[in-house]
């Protein structure tokens, strides 16, 4: 029902950007003759000639904008009301409409235009009726995966960037298995989502030498996406790796009981840009920005060999989740009916599920692998397919709108073709050569349960 009530909201709005610019471009037009034939009447004025009618045919081309102005603005606060809640926004909209409503009518019945009043009750009855309805979208929390590949040894794991995307339901999942977690955050208030029994520390200089860490997992840095990337932006995404990379060779050194392993973050970023030929983790890379920052991680994380740690480098892909991650910015312009392809849709997209993203980590600490590891659903595919894919899961998502790569280019920079406008056709052969079973290996069934209601 909130569903229903929400897109009906849309349409209103719709609605009124589409009225306001049929007044702008028709009000001159014959077709609106008899809306001033009205208009006129009402008064009890005789009907001017076409020339007379020029100033009051204006004012109403003139008011065309304002309404369309006025649609456009209510959908863009729906939107931010139902995705985000902001307890503002609900009683400013409904204000509105009733300053608009009141004045609108009484203005309209002073003067007899009758028949504006009652459209004006009508419109303001059929918004603010399902607008006092109208809830925000509940999230509420996935609950904590059930690992499928624990080996039942209960481990004591250090994860940085525990509080992130990825990270904080990992460190829920590990928890829930048994295992003991140590986050490393900067912001213990980011910690708001991770569950279970888990310890929090902001400076690694907290852990003593004679503390047992069995496993490390490092998913701390920056992330690529969301703004346009300067010289300034580019050196932290470098930065923010490299140092807590460092910083985790210094603890190890300073361990007396060394961890067994380390689950280094990295990405399929490190294969450069690519066509159509598959990648498994002995494909050769081209450079880029990417590969190179993905390099000088893995090369500072592979140090960690010569203390006695067995290193597993996560190439990972694109990781489709519930809560926040790519999903909600691909579906964001499907959940408002338009569904929106970047560039000719040719770029792949080796995704996986956040699910199997946790699964691997947890079979990686004791399954004996090392080195590179492409973290990928076994079958990848390209843009166009994908947003096909997404479209069957938002079916009123009808309007077919192509960005083009210029445009994509113009606002994002380098960024567009690093990340946006390139893809690389990665498969997990090592892990599919190893035995581990992918929850979802094909994309249509992992996007019905990540956009399934709950």
């Amino acid at each position: 029902m909130q569903g229903l009530l929400y897109r009906w909201l849309l349409l209103m709005g719709a609605g009124h950007v589409l009225l306001g610019i049929v007044l702008a471009f028709a009000a001159h037009l014959p077709l609106t003759q008899g809306y001033f034939d009205y208009l006129y009447a009402a008064r009890d004025l005789p009907l001017p000639s076409p020339e007379q009618q020029v100033p009051l045919r204006t004012l109403v081309g003139l008011f065309g904008p304002t309404v369309a102005s006025w649609g456009l603005l209510f959908c863009a606060l729906l939107v931010i009301h139902r995705r985000h809640g902001l307890g503002l926004i609900k009683p400013v909209l409904i204000a509105a409409l009733l300053l608009w409503s009141l004045l609108d009518s009484a203005f309209s019945i002073a003067f007899g235009f009758t028949l504006h009043a009652y459209l004006n009750g009508a419109a303001a009855l059929a918004m603010g009726i399902p607008l006092l309805a109208l809830r925000p979208a509940t999230r509420p929390r996935s609950p904590a995966l059930t690992l499928r590949h624990d080996s039942g040894r209960r481990l004591r794991v250090l994860i940085t960037g525990g509080s992130g995307f990825i990270g904080s339901p990992l460190a829920t999942a590990l928890s829930q298995a048994g295992h003991e977690v140590l986050i490393l955050t900067r912001d213990l208030g980011s910690l708001g989502q991770v569950r279970g029994r888990i310890s929090a520390l902001t400076d690694l200089a907290q852990i003593a030498s004679d503390e047992r860490i069995d496993c490390l997992i490092n998913l701390a840095g920056e992330p690529l996406a969301g703004q346009r990337w300067n010289p300034a932006r580019k050196q932290r995404f470098l930065s923010s790796r490299l140092d807590t990379t460092d910083a985790l060779l210094q603890l190890v050194q300073r361990l007396e009981h060394k961890p067994e392993v380390l689950l280094s973050g990295s990405a399929v970023g490190y294969y450069g840009h690519w066509q159509d030929e598959p990648l498994d983790e002995d494909s050769e890379a081209h450079d880029g920005f990417s590969h190179r920052l993905c390099a000088q991680w893995e090369a500072r994380a592979l140090q960690m060999q010569a203390l006695g740690l067995r290193v597993c480098l996560l190439r990972i892909g694109i990781v489709l989740g519930r809560d926040g991650g790519p999903l909600a910015e691909f579906k964001r312009p499907f959940e408002l009916g338009m569904a929106s392809q970047l560039g000719d849709g040719r770029q792949w997209m080796p995704w996986i599920h956040l699910d199997d993203v946790l699964d691997i980590c947890s079979y990686l600490m004791h399954t004996p692998l090392s080195g590179p590891i492409n973290l990928t659903a076994p079958e990848p595919v390209s843009h166009r397919d994908f947003c096909q894919a997404l479209q069957r899961q938002v079916p009123w998502a009808r309007l077919r709108l192509k960005v083009p790569a210029a445009l994509v280019r113009l606002l994002l920079g380098e960024m567009a073709d690093e990340v946006l406008l390139t893809g690389q056709r990665v498969v997990p052969a090592r892990l599919l050569q190893s035995g581990y079973r992918f929850r979802y290996p094909q994309l249509q069934p992992a996007l019905q349960q990540l956009l399934a209601r709950r």
